[in-house]
């Protein structure tokens, strides 16, 4: 039997979580033999620049030719550089990674209305495009690779502000007026520091965009912080609504503060012990191996599909 080819398209012009997602999926496929990648690829990302570099069983293109590919993998706005080539005979995966593609009043919205095979990063993300999708829509639940890093807990609150510097600055001036020891990042890091940070802290204050279509640092601040705050954003109640070691609060320096306080105190004792047992425990859940029989299962089933 021969292998499918499929086309991927890559901006990389800033690391982020969408991109590592990609990264993971593109893994998944050449972990079988079924299917060849072929990339095309714009990399400036000063963190993580070599993502997408040097992948073994990878043809990079020169120029995007996804009409020579037999299925089209598409995230975000990559529909732009796609539509020029579309094909009717042609799958087309798209990857769906926040709630926002199901808000008529946004760009990624308009992409819905082409025949696609949707693949969402959590049931939020489903619920919100099923309405409008053309084709079908599978929820993948979210996969990670958490991390093997112990550190001694020398600071008391961790602050991950890249998406919201303002607030997470306040929360910080705020909480060393209280004598607390704070670590912040209110601009891009890399990971490891992201995580070394978390496992270095009591508290882990994560604070997201309004909405999300999956808020990975929650579930890493549960498996390496004794407490993880979360903002609301929608997606992140798939975890946050536990009585693990995670807590809510509303998007303003008072009630993070508030938040803060009392997770230092619940994290104390037998109680915060069975909570961080149970908070890693929903963490080891979202597991990078489901991911990918999840993945591999929907490709193996285009035929039928399409």
């Amino acid at each position: 039997m021969s292998r499918k080819t499929v086309s991927f398209h890559r901006r990389y012009l800033a690391y982020t979580g969408g991109h590592q997602k990609v990264r993971d999926y593109m893994g998944h496929l050449l972990a079988q033999d079924s299917f060849s990648l072929r990339l095309w690829l714009e990399n400036r990302s000063a963190i993580q620049p070599t993502l997408f570099e040097g992948i073994d069983k990878v043809s990079y293109e020169s120029e995007y030719r996804p009409d020579l590919a037999d299925i089209v993998f598409l995230a975000g706005m990559d529909w732009d550089d796609y539509l020029p080539f579309a094909s009717e005979a042609q799958p087309k995966i798209n990857l769906i990674q926040h709630v926002r593609h199901g808000n008529k009043h946004h760009p990624l919205f308009k992409f819905l209305s082409h025949r696609a095979i949707r693949l969402c990063v959590s049931e939020a993300v489903r619920q919100a495009i099923l309405p409008h999708a053309n084709g079908p829509c599978f929820t993948i639940r979210m996969g990670h690779e958490f991390p093997k890093v112990t550190y001694p807990k020398v600071f008391q609150l961790y602050i991950l502000a890249t998406k919201n510097p303002d607030l997470g600055i306040s929360v910080r001036d705020k909480a060393a007026k209280l004598g607390l020891s704070v670590i912040l990042h209110d601009k891009p890091v890399e990971r490891s520091a992201v995580h070394q940070a978390m496992s270095q802290s009591l508290v882990t204050l994560a604070l997201p965009n309004n909405t999300e279509g999956f808020y990975l640092p929650g579930i890493e601040a549960m498996a390496l912080s004794d407490w993880a705050i979360v903002p609301d954003c929608i997606a992140s109640r798939e975890y946050s609504l536990s009585s693990a070691n995670i807590s809510v609060c509303e998007r303003d320096s008072e009630a993070c503060i508030a938040a803060i306080q009392e997770a230092l105190v619940r994290g104390r004792g037998i109680s915060g012990i069975i909570r961080r047992w149970k908070g890693r425990r929903i963490a080891q859940s979202y597991s990078l191996k489901t991911e990918q029989l999840a993945v591999q299962r929907v490709f193996q089933q285009i035929p039928s599909l399409w």
